[in-house]
């Protein structure tokens, strides 16, 4: 009666997994399409509209390696460009860090003696319930871009990690190219893939020679992977060294970000308390065994990577939202830290605070997401019924030119003769810009807007400003602030050719 008795726990740990699982997908699913895209989803979905030579041209010119815009651009050939697709990638990828940090916990416990293992599991099922539920995890599997991606080659690399330290063989290449494309998604998880080889040389004991040529090997065919992208890694380089856009860490910035990482919201007010008890939870894990102390090293390293080079390159390097690649680890600790406790009722209060705290950031979150479309969504449905072929539709940045192409597009309107006006009105860096998004002809510069060919132009704006007045030989015809969700405004104004006396 043994197997039986052992097959039916089997399938039922799979469906309890599962159940965790499609709770971590109601989650965030909810009204994934009516928020309005950000700038950076809006760079995304352009990028992958060019050719992928030249996408990895144009990304070589920005400041992020391009594995994400690939991964993307093949996913939206399959299932289309809308809202709820363009974001499907990300919430699929943060699906599966759920049972990637399950596999990653119950690997960590195979580093503690015999007795220690069955604690150690028990966490793993706490650790799938904090990411699937954590306000972080749910926002950035929401995101058309790179995060989740992130989030699941971290998690992934980690548990890579420990097999290859335990069985070598294949995982040490598994874990190699894995590292590879973690560096290829975001140049901050080389810091993750670092702490990962960092401890595989340190907590291999007597086995460290055998296990430094796994890791060396592993090493050797990540950078050959890698080695076509270093030039482009070269360049990006440069250009953030000279004009560098992150501010400078400070320990306020520090505990707030830190607070962020730990509840997923703002919490300045109480940034200083959260994370002493961040520091107390991490210490518990630390304590607590092999196991604690791995994930407490995965959830720390970037953080120490990242200020150490900030300190000596001369250039803050510490982002918060670059954090969420360690996340898994800090929930995953947390996890274990409970669970480290020998009552059942110490265990069971402990996983209920941790629950209930991500619970709480995570309704605060989905409170945030509006039911109805942004405003610039309808504008753009406007101008396909209204601009007239040859009327041109101008915005005031690259930004603002990728958001409207992108409605556009979903209402049938790429007809539309849409161009940013450069320089723009409030001068940024190519980066934030995303200048590098621009096709030839997507530009027209400010001195030009109303002296072409075109007798009729509409100037669109994310504000609620008065439009400017009409130059010489122009009169405004029509002029209308749009309002959406979000509470967000969008305005459009025509100016038409006034005609001329006979």
């Amino acid at each position: 009666m043994r197997a039986p008795s052992r097959r039916w726990a089997a399938w039922a740990a799979w469906a309890a997994l599962a159940a965790i699982v499609l709770g971590g997908a109601a989650l965030r699913a909810w009204r994934l399409g009516p928020p309005g895209l950000t700038s950076d989803e809006a760079f995304s979905w352009r990028l992958t509209r060019y050719g992928i030579g030249e996408m990895l041209r144009r990304a070589a010119a920005d400041v992020h390696p391009p594995l994400f815009y690939v991964v993307l651009k093949g996913w939206l050939a399959v299932w289309g460009d809308g809202p709820e697709a363009l974001r499907g990638l990300s919430v699929v990828l943060g699906l599966a860090v759920v049972p990637l940090a399950f596999a990653l916990v119950r690997e960590a416990a195979m580093l503690e003696p015999t007795d220690g293992v069955p604690r150690v599991r028990r966490a793993a099922w706490l650790a799938a319930v904090l990411v699937a539920l954590h306000a972080t995890q749910v926002a950035q599997s929401r995101n058309a871009r790179m995060y989740a991606l992130g989030c699941a080659l971290a998690t992934l690399g980690a548990w890579l990690a420990l097999r290859m330290v335990r069985r070598g063989g294949g995982w040490s290449a598994a874990w190699g190219l894995t590292a590879a494309a973690a560096g290829a998604t975001h140049y901050y998880l080389l810091f993750t893939a670092a702490a990962q080889a960092l401890w595989a040389l340190v907590a291999a004991g007597a086995d460290r020679a055998r296990v430094a040529r796994r890791v060396l090997a592993a090493a050797v065919l990540a950078a050959a992977a890698f080695a076509p992208w270093l030039p482009a890694l070269v360049r990006q380089a440069r250009q953030v060294r000279a004009e560098y856009w992150i501010p400078p860490a400070t320990a306020g910035s520090l505990a707030e970000g830190v607070a962020r990482w730990a509840v997923g919201m703002e919490a300045a007010r109480a940034a200083v308390w959260i994370t002493v008890v961040v520091a107390v939870v991490l210490l518990l894990a630390a304590r607590s065994g092999r196991a604690g102390r791995f994930l407490v090293w995965q959830a720390l390293a970037p953080w120490i990577f990242g200020l150490a080079v900030s300190t000596l390159s001369g250039r803050p390097l510490v982002l918060d939202r670059y954090m969420v690649f360690a996340q898994v680890f800090l929930l995953s600790a947390a996890a274990v830290a409970a669970m480290s406790f020998d009552g059942a009722a110490a265990r069971a209060a402990c996983a209920a605070v941790l629950v209930g705290a991500a619970a709480w950031g995570t309704l605060d979150l989905l409170h945030t997401y509006p039911a109805e479309p942004p405003a610039m969504a309808t504008a753009a449905r406007f101008l396909k019924r209204q601009a007239a072929p040859g009327e041109r539709i101008v915005v005031d940045s690259p930004r603002a030119l990728n958001k409207l192409r992108y409605y556009a597009r979903q209402a049938d309107g790429e007809r539309l003769d849409i161009r940013a006006v450069l320089p723009e009105r409030i001068p940024l860096s190519p980066h934030v810009s995303h200048v590098v998004s621009l096709a030839d002809g997507d530009a027209i510069a400010q001195d030009d807007v109303f002296t072409s060919e075109a007798t009729t132009v509409w100037v669109a704006r994310e504000t609620t400003a008065s439009p400017d007045p009409p130059p010489p030989g122009w009169t405004i015809t029509y002029a209308r602030i749009f309002e959406g969700g979000e509470g967000t405004r969008f305005a459009l104004t025509r100016y038409q050719r006034a005609p001329e006396p006979r």
